[in-house]
């Protein structure tokens, strides 16, 4: 890569959001490294043993931060998965300091399936008209604060209405539940909570979520009448 290539591939990689932990929690080290060398090629990123380690850090933070300093990617564990697979072992890739980490056809067979299964990563790079790449929220008290995309990915995921949602259960789902999603309370302005929601779907847009996307617009369905009031 040149030196801008190597420069833009490392603002990528910085831009990564953070899976939710409960969606890749069974998947092994090795399936996971394979997902990001797989996605370090598809964007033109060269896979070297640190952009390896950091984008899996960045992806999947609660497999490969470090214990302790949950800041920083934990390298070892990249290093860890990498061994596995080897091709004595799992066949899944070869790898050196020097030429950095190469897919076989093993590992790109398991690191599509895992895209069938997690879908693109999400980013926080934006083309969004707020020239911070930030939404202002507050808890019903009038004051903003600041809210970058990774946080509002993290809120709605981590949800108990998103929850819902993907166990089918989308339609037993209470004013309550979109209450705490929103992060306001039952009594805020309608408008507001409206509001709230359009900067949720800019985001989702952005970032190219069709799955959360959808949702945004089946939750808005679902309560038309509450936020209408």
């Amino acid at each position: 890569m040149k030196p801008t290539d190597e420069m833009k591939g490392k603002s990528l990689i910085s831009s990564l959001c953070p899976f939710s932990a409960d969606r890749y929690q069974a998947f092994s080290l090795a399936s996971l490294t394979a997902y990001s060398v797989f996605w370090l090629n598809e964007n033109g990123i060269q896979p070297t043993l640190e952009n390896v380690a950091v984008a899996n850090y960045k992806m999947f933070p609660a497999k490969y931060a470090m214990v302790g300093w949950p800041m920083y990617p934990d390298f070892n564990r990249t290093n860890r998965a990498l061994l596995q697979m080897r091709p004595k072992y799992r066949n899944m890739a070869t790898s050196s300091a020097k030429a950095g980490v190469y897919l076989t056809k093993n590992g790109i067979l398991e690191a599509k399936s895992l895209f069938e299964k997690l879908g693109n990563p999400l980013t926080s790079l934006s083309k969004a008209t707020n020239p911070n790449n930030t939404i202002e929220v507050e808890r019903g008290t009038g004051k903003a604060r600041t809210m970058h995309p990774e946080d509002v990915i993290s809120r709605i995921r981590e949800s108990a209405l998103f929850k819902l949602y993907e166990e089918g259960k989308i339609e037993s789902a209470e004013p309550i539940d979109l209450i705490g999603l929103l992060g306001v309370y039952d009594h805020t302005p309608s408008k507001e909570k409206r509001a709230i929601l359009s900067n949720y779907s800019e985001f989702v847009k952005v970032c190219g979520d069709i799955y959360l996307e959808r949702f945004l617009n089946d939750i808005q369905g679902r309560f038309r009448v509450y936020l209408s009031r």
